[in-house]
C-alpha cells in the first residue's frame, strides 16, 4: 500500500516534471516568437519611416536647388541691370556731348560781357535753394576759363576740375570756399572784384 502510494506519487512527480518540461520551453518559446513578432512589426516601421524620410529628403533637395536656380536667376538679372545702368550713362553722356555747343567765339565774346555787365537787382531765393542749372554750371566753366581759374570744358557738368577752380575763384575773392556754385559765386563771376589769377 506504502509502495503503491510512494509509486503513484513518483509518476505523479515524473508526469509533473515530464509536463513543466514540456510546457516550460513552449511558453518561452511563445515569449520568443511574440518578441521576434514585435521586432519584425518594429523593423518593419523603421523601415517605412527611413523610406518616407528618403522621399521627404529627394523633395528638399529638389527645393534647395530650385532656390539655387532662382538666385542664379537673380544674380544674373541683377548682373544684367547693372550693365543696362552703365549703358544708360554712357548713352546720356554721348546725348550731352552731341547737343548743339555755342561755337567758341561766340562763347568767349559773349562770356565777357557777362563777366562785366552787373547784376540788376537782387537774386531771385531760387538762386539760394535750388542747385544750379546745367546752363548756368556751363556759363561758370566758360568765365573761369576765361579769368584765368583753369581751363574748363563748357559741358555743364560739375565735376572735380570745376570744384577746383570754383574754390580757387572764392578764395581769390574772398568768399566762403565750398567749390559750389552758389548764389554769392555766381553774383562774384558776373562782376569780378580781380582780373584773372594764375
Amino acid at each position: 500500500m506504502v509502495m503503491n502510494r510512494l509509486t503513484i506519487a513518483l509518476a505523479l512527480v515524473g508526469w509533473a516534471l515530464y509536463g513543466f518540461s514540456f510546457l516550460g520551453p513552449r511558453s518561452s518559446e511563445a515569449g520568443a516568437q511574440a518578441e521576434i513578432t514585435r521586432l519584425s512589426q518594429a523593423a518593419e516601421t523603421a523601415s517605412a519611416d527611413r523610406d518616407a524620410l528618403a522621399v521627404e529628403l529627394e523633395r528638399f533637395k529638389e527645393r534647395h536647388q530650385d532656390l539655387q536656380n532662382i538666385q542664379k536667376q537673380i544674380a544674373a538679372a541683377t548682373q544684367e541691370l547693372k550693365h543696362l545702368e552703365y549703358l544708360r550713362a554712357r548713352v546720356s553722356g554721348e546725348i550731352d556731348t552731341l547737343r548743339p555747343q555755342p561755337s567758341g567765339g561766340s562763347a568767349q565774346a559773349a562770356a565777357p560781357e557777362e563777366t562785366v555787365s552787373p547784376q540788376v537787382g537782387p537774386a531771385p531765393p531760387a538762386e539760394v535753394s535750388l542747385p544750379p542749372s546745367k546752363e548756368e554750371v556751363r556759363r561758370a566753366q566758360q568765365t573761369l576759363t576765361i579769368l584765368g581759374y583753369g581751363p574748363l570744358k563748357a559741358d555743364g557738368v560739375s565735376g572735380p576740375g570745376t570744384r577746383r577752380s570754383i574754390e580757387a575763384f572764392q578764395q581769390g575773392q574772398g568768399l566762403p570756399v565750398t567749390g559750389q556754385l552758389d548764389a554769392d559765386t555766381v553774383r562774384a563771376l558776373r562782376t569780378p572784384r580781380t582780373a584773372a589769377q594764375p
